[in-house]
């Protein structure tokens, strides 16, 4: 059984010493983000900010900021996350749809004479030194096919403009798709923005989903259990009923504004033309919590790298016979780290090229052998450096589908790359990598494990 809302994980982690308190008083604007930045480098724990200045609404971040919280998320162990992740992510338990729910007790209506003020209700934070306000990042975004009603939920930016006003970059189906009916239509899309829900409903939502698949059914599968939704607002959208804030509008049609810079997960300031939506309900909890997620942390890389070594993993493993391990790297841009056994020469081009031209993600592929250790860079970077030729290995590839948070990109195309970093099949001695016996290395790991190397 899994968690049964984000408080309960919150004081799961206190209890058992993986949440680190921070009691300073600190602002949403920069210095909290400061502080999540500084700590992510630093300290194995999840973050809890209780002297939020001019709030008196905790923040709770880094949740989600190691293999062992995720896991710990899902109800597994470690070694098993990416294979129980890939499991449970390709199953579904439909939600249980209940009449009352605990993020009713506090209501605001936005009504003449009584105007919400949503950064006087919510500590949203301001991340990097050019970002254009605050920005909601961790929010889930759950809207409705206009047409036949099917839910759809997703992680999508959200912008604080001023009042109750949003900006919210919408790039991803369904709720894009959803958008883009309600405009033909010439109708407003009604929308709900979710903040703070347990963790393994904030992992569902950056699942790869066709159109028309049921995030919250697959939430279901990866906490273990159905998720609790319930109906909310003249609408009637399906929410999780134990989130800890939710927030009702409508995206007006046709309209666009300039909107950002905002510091992307991807380490640079971007600025679009983005839909704009107003709020005319705000719910949340008693003394509720606000989940904050800091982009260009390692959080978010390892949240990428789960979704990607699940979905694309999959597809790869079938495809790819000889292929014996994979990763996602953001060490030299979106790059696909691949492992083989190689049987023949052409095998590394030929599982560089597939990864790159169907992954608009994967912005360049390093192959590598069976002796070379993907978890570790420097052992990667040996590898290049030991056996990669560039006049004979190098792959490049132009006019390619890009990424739309690369700014090198021109409208979303680009050029990518490929090494090979294997060895040459008719000179293995040349290329055996030295190694310690490993009787002598097992023997002196048991002798040395009880040192204290401090």
């Amino acid at each position: 059984m899994g968690f049964k809302d984000l408080r309960d994980y919150v004081n799961y982690l206190r209890k058992h010493r993986q949440l680190l308190d921070v009691d300073q008083p600190l602002s949403p604007r920069f210095e909290v983000g400061a502080a999540l930045r500084y700590l992510d480098q630093r300290s194995p724990n999840a973050v809890y900010f209780s002297n939020v200045t001019g709030f008196s609404c905790p923040v709770v971040g880094n949740l989600l900021g190691s293999y062992d919280r995720i896991a710990l998320a899902m109800g597994v162990e470690t070694g098993e996350l990416l294979s129980e992740f890939n499991s449970r992510s390709g199953k579904t338990i439909d939600p249980l749809l209940v009449k009352e729910s605990p993020v009713e007790e506090v209501v605001h209506q936005h009504q003449k004479g009584q105007e919400i003020n949503l950064a006087g209700i919510l500590p949203v934070l301001t991340h990097h030194a050019r970002d254009i306000g605050p920005y909601m990042t961790s929010a889930l975004l759950v809207s409705a096919d206009p047409e036949n009603g099917h839910r759809g939920m997703g992680i999508h930016r959200i912008l604080l403009k001023g009042g109750n006003k949003v900006g919210i970059y919408i790039y991803n189906p369904p709720i894009r798709t959803f958008l883009d009916k309600a405009e033909a239509m010439g109708k407003p899309l009604d929308i709900a923005i979710v903040s703070g829900v347990d963790p393994a409903l904030f992992l569902s939502s950056i699942v790869y989903m066709k159109d028309g698949q049921d995030k919250f059914a697959v939430a279901g599968s990866i906490k273990g259990e159905p998720v609790e939704l319930f109906a909310c607002g003249e609408a009637g959208l399906q929410v999780p009923a134990r989130a800890e804030f939710v927030l009702l509008g409508q995206i007006q049609p046709g309209i666009r504004e300039e909107e950002g810079p905002f510091g992307e997960s991807s380490g640079y300031y971007l600025t679009y033309q983005n839909p704009v939506a107003q709020i005319h309900t705000v719910m949340h909890r008693r003394d509720p919590l606000y989940h904050a997620l800091m982009p260009f942390n390692r959080e978010n890389n390892l949240l990428l790298n789960l979704t990607w070594e699940s979905t694309v993993g999959q597809d790869l493993e079938k495809k790819i016979p000889y292929l014996t391990a994979f990763r996602l790297c953001s060490v030299m841009g979106m790059c696909a780290l691949l492992q083989i056994k190689k049987t023949a020469e052409g095998q590394p081009k030929e599982i560089m090229e597939y990864v790159l031209k169907t992954n608009p993600l994967i912005k360049g592929a390093i192959v590598v052998d069976t002796d070379v250790d993907l978890a570790s860079w420097d052992d990667v970077s040996w590898a290049v450096s030991t056996r990669f030729q560039p006049h004979r290995d190098l792959l490049l590839l132009r006019d390619q589908q890009g990424y739309p948070l690369d700014p090198s990109t021109r409208d979303v195309i680009t050029s990518k790359w490929g090494m090979d970093a294997t060895a040459p099949l008719g000179e293995k001695d040349l290329f055996e990598k030295v190694v310690v016996p490993a009787e002598v290395m097992e023997k002196v790991n048991a002798m040395l494990k009880g040192i204290n190397l401090v």
